[in-house]
């Protein structure tokens, strides 16, 4: 599995790829500009991520838009299959749930601070990683 994990803290950058070190190669960005260059750059190389763990509160442009942004060049550019976006946030909000599931049209929501049983449960229901 191909991950792209999204978020402007090093550390929380850092703990999901240790989690999911031993199932999925890793690339991380500080931003959402930074990840829609490397969504892009894996779409070109015909390398696509199988999976974004995003975080929705982000200096510059917000999770939630970084992820509508890749649903349009999905639509734009129609891949063989849709990347998986699992949003991630400091703030257990219903609005910032319904954001990221109906704006943002992610496939999982996680509140931080992530566990690794949570992560690997949503995961599990995606059918990226077996229980």
């Amino acid at each position: 599995m191909k991950c792209l994990i999204v978020d402007d803290e090093a550390f929380c950058r850092d703990f999901v790829a240790t989690l999911l070190s031993a199932t999925a190669d890793c690339h991380q960005a500080t931003s959402g500009m930074e990840a829609l260059e490397k969504y892009n750059a894996a779409l070109a190389s015909d390398e696509p991520f199988d999976l974004v763990i995003m975080d929705i509160m982000m200096p510059g442009m917000s999770g939630h838009d970084a992820a509508k942004a890749i649903r349009h060049i999905e639509k734009e550019q129609k891949p063989a299959k849709r990347v998986n976006i699992v949003m991630l946030t400091a703030l257990n909000s219903s609005n910032d749930a319904m954001e990221s599931f109906c704006n943002a049209q992610s496939a999982a929501y996680l509140v931080k601070p992530v566990s690794k049983e949570g992560l690997f449960n949503v995961l599990s229901k995606l059918g990226l990683m077996k229980r």
